[in-house]
């Protein structure tokens, strides 16, 4: 049976990255975070990414920061289609104004809750073009703790096809 957690490659289509960029950066020029969603489905240790999703949300700022919610009904119309679709969720990428990392809040609110997902942070509310290796790439362990992806090891790749 595949596990999520056995994924070493993600395979992420260049148009599902930039379509997910632009998103994030329109919700960065408000001076707001921006969240995007990326599903699919695993063969053995590749999980090919076949589709971009962008949640209903509400971009959120506050004098502690900023934030985008989610809220339930969002999350459980989510869940339908991927269930109807027979897809996986695979990976969150959300925006930070400055240095890209998982805070508390992400943490505790995050939408990809499967042990083996990724939590991809673009730096900068992702108002310019950079490189994945600029983000912050985080995947969820057996213990339920966010932990940071050593960008310099071979396992937990993404590949951008």
């Amino acid at each position: 049976m595949n596990e999520l957690v056995d994924v070493t490659e993600l395979r992420v289509p260049a148009q599902v990255l930039r379509k997910g960029y632009e998103f994030m950066r329109s919700a960065g020029k408000m001076g707001l975070e921006g969240m995007v969603l990326w599903a699919g489905q695993q063969d053995g240790r590749v999980f090919g990414v076949t589709e971009l999703i962008v949640p209903q949300q509400q971009g959120l700022r506050t004098p502690d920061g900023v934030c985008a919610i989610v809220d339930g009904d969002e999350l459980a119309r989510l869940n339908m289609y991927l269930y109807r679709n027979s897809l996986e969720l695979v990976a969150q990428m959300h925006t930070h104004p400055g240095a890209a990392y998982h805070s508390e809040t992400d943490d505790q609110n995050a939408i990809a809750t499967t042990i083996g997902c990724f939590s991809i942070v673009v730096p900068d509310f992702a108002v310019r073009d950079f490189p994945l290796s600029e983000c912050a790439v985080y995947r969820l362990s057996g213990t339920g703790q966010w932990l940071e992806v050593d960008e310099s090891r071979a396992p937990n790749r993404i590949v951008v096809v």
